[in-house]
């Protein structure tokens, strides 16, 4: 059996870090995919390649670990005795960048893509093993990543399209499917410093602990921010759409202030600045402190303006919106 499996990456469009609190996020997925392989292979161990920022192959015994955290935590998870010797490939390098990841969501991608993978690869023959549900992955990624992530980049890669996510509870994780406003186009725009999601984002939880009634405050007024976001994108309001993209992206530089860390960066603030000579919404997307931001207009002509005159060391990504999320190919050996 031959299995191929593909999630795509993520760009938040608003709802960064009040999503940890309970409020919503606006998430979409981008034609930008990991790419898992799953095949029987010949011989007395398993073979597993993996490519990102650079390449590594490793072989292993049928029931050995292979030392790559996601495709050993997918298999602990889901567990098969009876799978044989196979050999696997996951491939994300189309998230990185001459050896720097581009704030896609890389990990989600490759962990959607693996378990999609995994789980048709060794699906018993009454179809008892279904594709993982969106819950089960996020719980997944969490562990992985030692408890951390609101799990918006699991269900992005998982279902695709512009997203409505929040945590309904800690274990209960809910999507929507909405669509942005007819008229808006987007550009995604990566900086040369990378972020470090998983510091900023103990920096957050230590802040929240630490200052409590400053907090809760501040994360109200970002949360009123972000359901007027997703409001008017789900009622097709480009004109308030663009304005709670334009306030979230104040209330981030906000948050970093509290916290102490540049979540809108030098390198973003100068790219706003650009953006707005042109007539273009701009705003960091995802956790900041770096990585990648999104140019948001109504108008074409300014967006290009503003593409063609993004800081020298910022790269434009010309990226589009993937409807699908997760898609499993399986075809005979």
């Amino acid at each position: 059996m031959h299995v191929l499996a593909r999630a795509p990456g993520k760009l938040v469009v608003l709802g960064e870090y009040v999503v940890l609190a309970g409020g919503p996020a606006l998430v979409m997925a981008v034609d930008r995919h990991c790419v898992a392989e799953l095949r029987s292979s010949d011989g007395d161990v398993c073979h597993m390649s993996t490519v990102a920022d650079c390449s590594e192959e490793r072989s292993f015994g049928s029931a050995e670990a292979s030392d790559v955290a996601i495709v050993d935590s997918v298999m602990r998870r889901w567990p098969r005795d009876d799978v044989g010797v196979w050999r696997g490939r996951l491939d994300s390098s189309q998230l990185f960048v001459t050896g720097r990841k581009l704030g896609l969501g890389s990990s989600a991608a490759a962990l959607v893509a693996w378990a999609g993978a995994w789980t048709a690869y060794t699906r018993s023959e009454d179809g008892s093993a279904a594709t993982p549900s969106l819950a089960e992955l996020v719980d997944l990624h969490r562990t992985i990543q030692a408890g951390a992530g609101s799990g918006l980049d699991v269900a992005a890669s998982l279902h695709g399209g512009v997203l409505a996510y929040r945590l309904v509870s800690v274990d209960r994780p809910e999507a929507v499917s909405v669509a942005l406003p007819n008229s808006v186009r987007f550009v995604g725009v990566s900086t040369p410093r990378a972020a470090s999601t998983p510091d900023l984002l103990a920096r957050f939880e230590a802040w929240r602990v630490a200052e409590p009634a400053a907090a809760a405050m501040r994360l109200d007024r970002m949360r009123e921010v972000a359901e007027l976001g997703v409001a008017s994108a789900s009622a097709a309001d480009a004109a308030q759409f663009l304005a709670a993209v334009q306030r979230y992206g104040l209330e981030l530089d906000a948050l970093g202030a509290a916290i102490g860390v540049d979540i809108v960066t030098p390198e973003h603030a100068a790219i706003a600045e650009v953006a707005a000579r042109a007539g273009v919404t701009y705003k960091v997307s995802g956790a900041g402190g770096g990585d990648l931001g999104l140019g948001f207009a109504t108008d074409d002509e300014a967006l290009e303006a503003f593409a063609a005159a993004v800081p020298a060391g910022c790269e434009v990504l010309r990226l589009a919106i993937d409807r699908a999320g997760l898609v499993i190919e399986e075809r005979a050996a």
